[in-house]
């Protein structure tokens, strides 16, 4: 989620800033960290997956030792760039989304199907660490939207990919939704949870967070697109196409991302 972090600067800033450079770096470090130490922790479960089997760990291309140093070093660089370089409020963000991701999380998501409601704050925390980290407050409005529409966005983000790869995550021991809802109720969860990230990225338009009326046009469009395609998806097609819906939902969270960045370099402009 560096984006996000990137993203967040560029709306408190209005436009690229150099003071970006350093704390974004750090944030990104942080994040790999995190990713390489999650592949540590869950490299026996890995190699019983078939989408995660072939993953350096458990295909046996590096050794656990390695892993295990190398996201150490990533993450000890990152939060070191950013206790020195950053805010020490972003600094404290880093050091607590490390241990939630990869202390709570991790663990969670072998006791509950609803590990992803609490673990979505980890992908949260780095925007608010973008926003801090140029001197923003935690409370302003503009930052608890897109904090908000990046929380929502990743329940259907990963109930998606557990609808297209749950006997996958069964056989690895991971408690999967479907174990507790039918098809047919998982399916609206997802679009309930789609709908409410889609409203959180309308409020960035209706509440004047996005600043041209080309961007926010944009966001409205996209809006109607998603919904319309996943709806159908989900609920009328005679063969869901998960990877469709999943590659639509993450290119509309990306979308915006962007968006709130190209709208604030028109302004500028």
């Amino acid at each position: 989620m560096t984006l996000s972090a990137f993203t967040a600067g560029v709306v408190f800033y209005g436009d690229f800033s150099s003071r970006m450079i350093l704390p974004v770096a750090g944030i990104f470090l942080l994040a790999a960290g995190a990713s390489a130490m999650n592949q540590f922790q869950e490299r026996n479960y890995d190699a019983l997956m078939e989408r995660t089997k072939r993953r350096p760990l458990p295909a046996g291309r590096i050794t656990p030792s390695i892993a295990l140093s190398l996201s150490l070093l990533l993450i000890i660089s990152g939060l070191l760039i950013l206790l020195v370089f950053s805010t020490l409020i972003c600094f404290i963000l880093g050091l607590i989304n490390i241990l939630w991701y990869n202390g709570l999380y991790t663990e969670l998501k072998r006791k509950t199907a609803f590990a992803v409601i609490p673990g979505a704050l980890t992908g949260v925390i780095p925007v608010l660490m973008g926003w801090t980290s140029a001197g923003g407050r935690l409370d302003d409005p503009v930052i608890l939207f897109l904090a908000l529409f990046l929380f929502f966005w990743q329940m259907p983000h990963f109930w998606l990919l557990m609808m297209k790869y749950g006997q996958d995550y069964r056989q690895a021991g991971f408690p999967v939704l479907t174990d507790i809802f039918d098809d047919n109720q998982v399916k609206r969860l997802t679009m309930v949870w789609l709908v409410a990230s889609s409203f959180c990225s309308m409020m960035l338009v209706f509440f004047g967070i996005f600043l041209t009326l080309i961007t926010g046009g944009i966001i409205i469009l996209l809006n109607i697109i998603l919904l319309i395609l996943i709806f159908y998806q989900l609920f009328f097609a005679s063969l869901i196409r998960f990877r469709l819906i999943f590659i639509a939902a993450n290119l509309f969270m990306f979308s915006v991302l962007i968006c709130l960045i190209v709208d604030r370099l028109m302004v500028q402009g």
